[in-house]
């Protein structure tokens, strides 16, 4: 079937599609529909980025438009799309919440007719899409409700896909795997190493977590991992490399939040439903950190760094914490904008044989153990 792959999340998810393409066979992904909506360590402004903040789109039709490999984000602006245009072979193309679900309906509208799309599939890593969205844990269901509540009246056949229950550090991945069990969902296929190659140059630089995540449990790893933000954990475990599938029109009907998104017609209501069911919206969360980044120090020296990111995973490995995300040690050395490849470097120097690809282990490893 030729389908039209909607990542739910961003730049993250768009990527654990192209991780996922296997486990679709035989479906032709026509294209992958993404926000550009990039960590502040990427783009300095809060929010997801539209359509004026690029130059070089291609139109698609009257409503869409594919991002390219020469397309350029408009300063202060920032975003990685891109180079993920160079680097995967699927056609890029650009989802803009500016007219709320509404909009998001057109354009995916406009997409089935234009290239004869026969299925649409939502792909969201860690699974926090099936929440119902009053959840305290959740930190970042407005993008995927969004899409939920904009792709669930579609006139062709219409899933979400979660790959790696539990990796995003939202909803846990018991009560990722209850929800999906409860909407009828089932398991459709376990990602292996063959899977992590479609995407490892990608990840040297990319700079999602959970994807990352995906990646690693994909290729065997196993134990603890600490993320962002105040150190959450995850376990990767035998399940976190599994791919599940769900009728959108059952997760849509089970969701608090994406039931009352379908009609948004701007991101401004979008936020205000949001903060009403919840208090708050995750551009909210980006605008305070915003605040607090422009507070922090400046970077470190390239030996300072290296001490301090070798002194953190060393104290994160007497916590009985097994892996940490480039992102974690970033964020606890006080250097967040860092490249996860320079990071790795710097780590390699003073701990070798502790690298876990895309993740660093915070104990020395063998061939026996990966």
């Amino acid at each position: 079937m030729r389908r039209l792959v909607v990542a739910s999340g961003g730049g993250g998810d768009a990527l654990g599609a192209v991780m996922t393409r296997r486990a679709s066979h035989p479906d032709v992904d026509v294209a992958i529909l993404t926000y550009a909506w990039e960590r502040l360590r990427v783009d300095p402004l809060p929010g997801p980025r539209c359509a004026s903040d690029f130059s070089g789109l291609q139109p698609l039709g009257g409503l869409n438009a594919r991002i390219l490999p020469s397309t350029t984000v408009n300063p202060p602006s920032g975003s990685t799309l891109s180079r993920l245009a160079r680097s995967i072979e699927t056609p890029l193309l650009l989802l803009d919440p500016t007219q709320g679900a509404v909009g998001i309906r057109a354009q995916v509208r406009e997409i089935i007719e234009l290239a004869d799309v026969e299925k649409v599939s939502l792909v969201d890593v860690g699974g926090d899409a099936v929440a119902r969205g009053d959840e305290a844990e959740l930190m970042s269901p407005l993008a995927d409700m969004l899409v939920i509540a904009a792709c669930s009246g579609l006139d062709v056949p219409t899933e979400l896909v979660v790959a790696g229950p539990g990796l995003d550090g939202e909803l846990a991945a018991s009560a990722v795997l209850e929800r999906i069990r409860s909407l009828g969902g089932r398991r459709t296929a376990t990602l292996g190493p063959r899977d992590v190659e479609a995407v490892r140059a990608i990840l040297e630089w990319h700079p999602t977590e959970a994807t990352a995540l995906l990646a690693a449990a994909a290729a065997g790893h196993r134990g603890t991992v600490e993320l962002r933000g105040e150190g959450a954990t995850v376990a990767l475990t035998d399940e976190s490399a599994d791919v599940y599938v769900t009728d959108l029109r059952d997760v849509h009907e089970g969701s608090l939040l994406a039931l009352l998104l379908p009609e948004t017609r701007s991101l401004i209501e979008v936020e205000d439903v949001v903060r009403g069911v919840r208090g708050t919206s995750e551009i909210d969360y980006e605008r305070r950190r915003l605040e607090r980044l422009h507070r922090e120090e400046g970077r470190p020296s390239r030996a300072d760094l290296t001490a301090r990111a070798a002194a953190y995973v060393d104290d994160a490995g007497r916590r009985g914490i097994d892996f940490l995300t480039c992102r974690r040690i970033a964020e606890a050395i006080k250097a967040p904008g860092i490249e996860a490849a320079e990071l790795r470097e710097r780590l390699r120097s003073v701990q070798p044989g502790h690298e876990a690809f895309p993740l660093w282990s915070t104990r020395r490893r063998t061939n026996l153990d990966g």
